[in-house]
């Protein structure tokens, strides 16, 4: 496998080969961009100015018949939080690189001629991109597969990228050719932006360069781990992640009104349930993939009431941004908000938690769903002065508006899960390295961390501080080894990740040594974070959280500032 570097502005490229003795040949992923970000970007640079660099990694498990594992990793210096940031994505790049023999890709510098990076079977090469100046994702795509085939993998910006906006993202095409998966959070879709690259074309390899050392052995672990998940999982996979809506909103913790409540009174409108009447009664699909190898397959494919492909993947925590949060209790309203963020390329959450703030501050009447189609279609689309002000992020639009409820920590917007009901989910809004990004340690309803080990009861303080502790860390070894999260960021399948790196690599790993090898990834982030002034005296949530209990549930965040300042001193013990 090998490290490929582009500088941007030359079209110099350089390779590098991951060796037996490499540092870098147990980190894939998160693992492999925080590293190279922590060693290679001057902490205090500006994220969107020539000395950032951006990194596309696949696992350390990519390529291999490991089920799940097949994501991409994007990472940089976030433009939003100015920490260190690492997004992760489905779609078909990652399997695609890892074919090729790439690790990674390492943008650097930057460029203010606008163009394509293609790979082949006969090298890299970066060609003009001109053409496709403006172009939303949708139509970048389809002209990209004509041009280049419709097997072609892509990684691509949208106009928002091109702007440089700090709540933009870097789509991928799913399995369906669809632009619909988005390593959506932290704004690295402006640094691609700022690197002068529209797209990544990925042209399938006649030979897959991936090695397995020993297959039968890997295939003794990871065959009846597939085989449990695929029915473990079928209730997910028929109805996916909007399963969550009326759930969440049960808990009374799903984001609405701007997170002055946790239950919506008209939830039963944008329920998972009702989501898939309608996938099914107009011929849309449900249990997709989201990328190869994936045996969950929650994702789901929504047409119009003609039959036209609308969007793909409509997921939890956009309806739940864009649906309660904003009071807009219509299916295709939210299909279409999807579908325009996509198509723009900016983060479904950060957005429908900036327009949560402007409706909170009477910019717009709750529940508007024509004037936010408008802001995405008109405003953000033609870098606007009022498309600047949505497509910033929840914390550019609060300082703007001086709004008083302003739901973000260390600059990137909270996600779909109140962290004064959802306790666990606090303490990881509080403490990420990533800033409030709920992927980083989803402590949701019913999720634990070790079989053997009781952390409380959902709305209480006890034991969320390990809860939370403990998911962080298996879900940095998930992202850094290519894995959804879907499959268990658990004590348990660390040994099962500890198997399967030792058939694919030699070598002789256990569960231990893994798990330390997640430890070592999240001290990288916390170093770069406070060279970059993110200090964990940042580890907090708004005040309002701490002032306005939820309603109706009448609970307040309560963790004590001190205590979340010190969260990682065990991780140095």
């Amino acid at each position: 496998m090998k490290i490929i570097r582009i500088d941007v502005n030359s079209n110099k490229i350089d390779y590098e080969e991951i060796t037996s003795d490499s540092k870098y040949l147990l980190l894939g992923g998160r693992g492999l961009t925080s590293q190279i970000v922590h060693d290679e970007v001057p902490p205090n640079c500006d994220p969107l100015g020539p000395k950032n660099k951006l990194i596309i990694a696949n696992g350390t498990l990519t390529g291999s018949p490991f089920p799940n594992s097949a994501r991409t990793s994007a990472g940089s210096k976030s433009p939003l939080t100015n920490g260190i940031k690492e997004a992760n994505v489905g779609g078909r790049g990652a399997m695609m690189l890892a074919m090729h023999g790439i690790r990674a890709l390492v943008l650097q510098n930057s460029s203010l001629e606008l163009k394509v990076i293609l790979i082949t079977d006969d090298g890299i090469e970066l060609l003009q991109g001109n053409e496709y100046k403006g172009l939303g994702n949708y139509e970048l795509h389809r002209k990209l597969r004509e041009k280049f085939g419709e097997n072609v993998g892509i990684y691509s910006i949208g106009p928002a990228g091109e702007f440089m906006m700090k709540a933009a993202t870097i789509a991928a095409n799913d399995l369906e050719g669809y632009p619909s998966r988005h390593a959506a959070r932290g704004g690295l879709g402006g640094v691609m932006g700022s690197k002068g690259i529209k797209a990544i074309v990925i042209k399938p390899t006649k030979e897959s360069k991936v090695k397995i050392h020993d297959l039968k052995k890997f295939r003794e672990s990871s065959t009846p781990f597939a085989k449990n998940l695929a029915k473990t999982k079928e209730v997910f996979s028929t109805f996916g992640t909007p399963l969550m809506m009326k759930a969440m909103s049960g808990y009374r913790g799903i984001p609405t009104k701007n997170f002055r409540m946790g239950s919506f009174d008209k939830i039963e409108n944008i329920t998972g349930e009702k989501l898939h009447e309608l996938i099914i009664a107009r011929g849309g699909k449900n249990r997709l993939a989201c990328s190869p190898n994936c045996v969950i397959k929650c994702s789901n494919l929504i047409v119009d009431e003609d039959g036209n492909h609308l969007t793909s993947s409509l997921e939890y925590e956009t309806m739940a941004l864009n649906g309660s949060n904003l009071m807009i209790d219509d299916l295709d309203s939210l299909a279409k908000i999807d579908r325009l963020c996509d198509d723009n390329g900016i983060d479904t959450i950060e957005f429908g938690g900036t327009v949560g703030v402007a409706m909170d501050c009477g910019k717009i009447e709750w529940g508007n769903a024509q004037k936010v189609f408008e802001i995405l279609d008109k405003e953000i689309r033609n870098n606007t002065e009022l498309g600047k002000l949505y497509g910033n992020g929840v914390k550019n639009i609060g300082e703007k508006l001086n709004a008083k409820r302003v739901p973000q920590v260390k600059g990137q917007g909270i996600s779909g899960y109140d962290p004064r009901v959802f306790k666990g989910m606090g303490v990881t809004f509080a403490t990420s390295p990533q800033g409030a990004d709920h992927t980083a340690g989803a402590a949701i309803a019913g999720r634990t961390a070790n079989q053997a080990k009781n952390y409380g009861e959902l709305t209480e303080n006890k034991g969320k501080f390990e809860l939370s502790y403990e998911l962080q860390l298996y879900t940095t070894v998930m992202d850094s080894v290519g894995c959804c999260y879907f499959i268990g960021p658990s004590y348990e399948n660390m040994e099962l990740i500890a198997h399967a790196i030792n058939a694919m690599y030699n070598l002789n790993l256990n569960r231990d040594d893994v798990i330390e090898i997640g430890k070592k990834i999240l001290k990288t982030e916390i170093e770069f974070n406070e060279k970059a002034s993110i200090t964990e005296d940042m580890n907090d949530v708004p005040q309002f959280f701490r002032d306005e209990p939820s309603i109706p549930s009448n609970i307040k965040y309560s963790f004590p500032k001190e205590e979340l300042k010190s969260f990682w001193d065990k991780l140095r013990e």
